[in-house]
């Protein structure tokens, strides 16, 4: 995967010169503080000792475990080892060592919980699923409801949380103010995404929430923080091995099963991609030229074998990287291809191709033939397409229903008065309740959640058997 700067700098626009500085990747051995000088303890955080890490000297949500999982597992750490390896596996591996300590705070006692302020409803913590220099990804339960979400919190409260060494007051506050208002932007742009096809949601009756209060008495600290609706699944770089092609490392020559399998899933991670990226752009905003990411691309799919992308979930997990858009620029495709993940997965095309041996752009191997000529409207992605050749809705015309000829004015202008007679026609002869189920299928098609397959099977249930030839005229203007 390539080595993508962006990645493990998420937070550089939120913190000042300093704390940029520290989230840059560089060794620290000159500034590291020796075992005779060490750091002090942080100024906003109150003495904590073994008994109540353990969970025996607090009540009710027990001491400040997001300051002790700070303490335990130091972020500094992760900046070395993502001098070598890759940021996003370094990042990973912080928010995997996290989970452990915070594992290990349960088994020891502790009672780990916040709520949304200090008499808000309560969350159940269970456990840490993602992580940057500022900012945690805790999931849990509703205490009341049972119901799972995520709380992205923002961690840094003081100069020492970010360099390790006390600062001014002013410089304190500075970062403090920082946090929160890098939590009320990200707010503020799910809050604008609500109800959009393929990005995460606020949780509904914590929207506006803008804290998560942890601990008690003189441990109580308050973390600016998001709630959002727990994302099924896990990361698209989880689940393709991009360097090593369909299959992994381990499958040299991979099954026309398993093609289709990772084809499928491309294509629907492709579909809902762009149909977040049109949701956004109706409302302004637009990705910034780098993500989406791999990482951040979230699937939940079927067992192995699946054949349609409709079988597949897809959510872009992260809102952080979108910026302001004039809503009356057409959305484009581009943004896509250009992507860290549009790379991510030419980078996967160019590690599968030698192993279905194509050259000159065939493959002798005929089940490898028939997998791919289903996924010829993956072209745009996985070649990448000039600029010009990319308009948004023509792409997204084509990955959902497949390549049409060109037409003349006349041809669409008669298509036009056909789908016009057949609206009218399925109004007088279904009624307005049923007539509003065919317009609502329809709807979900457009927007990738249902298949061809699936909307003319739906629509069967409420058409037929009185209107099998109104049914037949549907599939044959859905098909063109």
């Amino acid at each position: 995967m390539p080595r993508t700067r962006a990645r493990f700098c998420w937070t550089r626009s939120l913190v000042d010169a300093c704390t940029r500085a520290f989230m840059r990747r560089r060794r620290h051995s000159k500034t590291r503080h020796s075992t005779a000088n060490p750091a002090p303890t942080p100024p906003t955080m109150g003495p904590m000792d073994e008994g109540e890490v353990d969970g025996e000297g607090g009540e009710g949500e027990g001491s400040n475990w997001v300051s002790v999982l700070k303490e335990e597992v130091r972020f500094r750490t992760y900046i070395e080892l993502a001098d070598d390896d890759d940021e996003a596996e370094a990042l990973a591996a912080y928010a995997r060592d996290l989970s452990s300590a915070l594992d290990e705070l349960r088994e020891g006692g502790a009672r780990l919980a916040l709520r949304t302020g200090a008499r808000g409803a309560a969350v159940d913590v269970t456990g840490v699923s993602a992580a940057t220099a500022a900012g945690l990804t805790v999931e849990g339960t509703l205490r009341k409801s049972g119901r799972p979400v995520s709380v992205r919190l923002r961690h840094l409260t003081s100069y020492y949380d970010a360099e390790e060494h006390e600062g001014t007051a002013e410089q304190d506050a500075l970062i403090r103010s920082e946090m929160a208002s890098a939590a009320a932007e990200e707010r503020l742009r799910l809050q604008r995404l609500s109800g959009a096809a393929g990005w995460c949601q606020l949780v509904r009756e914590l929207g506006s929430e803008v804290e998560a209060a942890v601990g008690v008495g003189c441990e109580l600290t308050r973390y600016p923080a998001v709630y959002v609706d727990k994302i099924e699944g896990v990361p698209l770089s989880q689940l393709l091995d991009a360097g090593s092609g369909c299959g992994g490392e381990e499958d040299e020559t991979p099954s026309p099963e398993r093609l289709e399998h990772e084809m499928s899933m491309i294509k629907a991670v492709a579909t809902s991609c762009l149909l977040a990226m049109r949701g956004a752009a109706a409302v302004g905003l637009g990705f910034d030229g780098t993500a989406p990411f791999a990482e951040h691309v979230w699937v939940q799919g079927p067992p192995e074998g699946a054949r349609r992308a409709a079988d597949w979930s897809v959510v872009v997990g992260e809102v952080e990287p979108l910026e302001e858009r004039d809503p009356s620029e057409r959305f484009s495709a581009k943004d896509l291809v250009r992507s860290a993940l549009g790379e991510w997965l030419r980078e996967w095309w160019r590690s599968t191709a030698p192993k279905l041996s194509i050259v000159d752009g065939r493959t002798p191997h005929e089940g490898y033939a028939r997998v791919l000529g289903r996924y010829g409207v993956l072209n745009w992605l996985l070649f990448g397409w000039a600029d010009e050749q990319l308009d948004g809705e023509s792409i997204l015309q084509l990955v959902q229903h497949g390549p049409v000829s060109e037409r003349s004015a006349e041809e669409r202008e008669a298509a036009q008065r056909r789908w016009a007679a057949f609206t009218q026609e399925a109004f007088v002869r279904l009624g307005p309740r049923r007539f509003d189920e065919m317009n609502a299928q329809i709807g979900q098609m457009n927007d990738g959640e249902i298949s061809v397959d699936d909307l003319l099977a739906r629509a069967r249930y409420f058409m037929c058997p009185d209107n099998e030839d109104l049914h037949a005229a549907l599939g044959q203007m859905i098909r063109g």
